[in-house]
């Protein structure tokens, strides 16, 4: 039976949460050291939401905190002797991926994500950007919320998260984003997401990706050692070539969760696991999908592993 790793894209971890990780985990606890010394900060000062904040931080500590727990996880997993036949994720996601493939190296991934922080603001007298989480009813087009409306763009989107509704988030103008979030339809929820300034994985982010892009330059790619799944396309990334145009230019585009899956199921994969926070389990998928997302889930391995290979 083969078995695909997925993982999700960035969010803030909870405090209460990494310190039972870090206690039960040698794996995450080697993650965060490494991770933390990227940072140039103590262990117990990285773990923490709380102890080193400000604006010259930007997003890169949260998507450090929450790549060295993946990888952390990952890593456990393979020292349990359970390692995956192809991986994918969404946004952050898709690059611990390429990590976990063997694409990228661990300490440079790190150092991408923590020079993030150096990306130069918007001027001031530029538009605010923003972006909005949706969820509408199942047989709701995306494409209705964004295709003629100037400024609005898909950024991810997870697909349908029950029997009746569909996720997903819009990227974009923040005015153009409040006036569509005055006229929702019925039955459509729309949250603004205050946490995030940018308008990511949307052509907005252009300067942001020309700027990180001499940084990617200085990255060794390897060739994946498993299929890296992509979500910006169905596909399949094999090359070091393909990763790195992949690194550079993915926050430019949407992240679709779906046609992942399908290329997954292509590959000859039958079941999936999805490891670390950020990513439900699909409400459609045509392999079983388990989570692996709680600290409990180290204890309960002999459950989970039997599922997620698909031994019911």
């Amino acid at each position: 039976m083969r078995v695909s790793y997925l993982f999700g894209g960035q969010v803030t971890l909870d405090d209460a949460v990494v310190d039972d990780y870090y206690r039960r985990s040698p794996s995450i606890r080697n993650a965060y050291a490494e991770a933390a010394s990227c940072a140039g900060l103590a262990v117990e000062d990285f773990r923490s939401t709380t102890a080193v904040r400000g604006p010259e931080f930007g997003h890169s500590l949260s998507a450090l905190r929450h790549a060295a727990l993946t990888l952390g996880l990952a890593e456990e997993l393979r020292d349990r002797g359970i390692e995956p036949d192809a991986v994918g994720g969404l946004s952050l996601g898709a690059l611990i991926g390429a990590c976990v493939a063997g694409a990228v190296e661990r300490e440079e991934l790190f150092a991408m994500l923590f020079a993030r922080r150096l990306v130069p603001p918007l001027p001031e007298d530029a538009p605010a950007q923003g972006m909005v989480l949706v969820s509408a009813p199942i047989d709701h087009d995306p494409e209705d919320y964004y295709g003629d409306r100037p400024g609005i763009y898909l950024a991810v989107d997870t697909g349908p998260i029950d029997q009746d509704s569909r996720s997903f988030v819009l990227s974009g103008y923040r005015a153009a984003l409040q006036e569509l979030i005055s006229s929702v339809p019925e039955g459509t929820h729309m949250f603004l997401l205050d946490g995030y300034k940018g308008a990511f994985h949307s052509p907005l982010q252009r300067y942001a990706a020309d700027f990180m892009a001499s940084f990617v330059a200085t990255m060794t790619f390897h060739d994946p050692k498993i299929p890296i799944c992509s979500p910006i396309a169905r596909n399949v990334l094999t090359t070091a070539a393909q990763v790195e145009e992949f690194v550079t230019g993915h926050n430019l585009l949407p992240a679709r969760y779906e046609p992942l899956i399908d290329e997954m199921y292509v590959l000859g994969i039958r079941s999936g696991l999805v490891v670390g926070a950020g990513l439900p389990a699909p409400a459609v998928s045509p392999f079983p999908v388990e989570l692996f997302t709680e600290p409990a889930d180290l204890d309960r391995l002999p459950e989970v592993l039997p599922l997620a290979l698909g031994r019911r």
